[in-house]
């Protein structure tokens, strides 16, 4: 990997405290197309609420149903909706958002989610940050 590819890295691992393997694959395809990346996802991720449709909670919510729809995801159910309650959902509203994805992507996709809430409540977390104070059991 070339020093500009690294450089990418830590810069992301600074702003998220992680990276995920494709960050890693694309600093060694192309640093650039990583920092191009990078800056998309923040902006639509993380971008100022001010003037733009969705607040942050909502997004994070959509992210929930989304990462419950792709089967198999629990590090991104668990990162969404930990930031959706950060940013003022409920945990019945995340759940609700796990569960309208069941509409389009079958039952099994929700179960995976519940089982993901499941781990999250015994502390076996996939992410790195600490649950809301707010009772998952809500």
């Amino acid at each position: 990997m070339t020093p500009e590819g690294k450089a990418e890295l830590d810069k992301i691992r600074a702003v998220r405290g992680y990276t995920l393997p494709v960050h890693e694959y694309l600093a060694e395809l192309d640093p650039e197309m990583l920092r191009r990346y990078g800056d998309l996802a923040s902006y639509t991720l993380f971008g100022e609420a001010e003037g733009r449709p969705m607040d942050l909670k909502t997004r994070f919510l959509v992210l929930v149903g989304v990462t419950t729809a792709i089967k198999g995801d629990r590090e991104g159910v668990e990162w969404a909706a930990i930031r959706a309650v950060q940013n003022g959902a409920t945990w019945k509203e995340v759940y609700e958002a796990a569960f309208m994805a069941a509409l389009p992507a079958g039952i099994p996709a929700f179960e995976a989610s519940c089982k993901t809430f499941d781990a999250m409540k015994k502390g076996d977390r996939w992410v790195d940050l600490a649950m809301p104070e707010e009772s998952a059991g809500q």
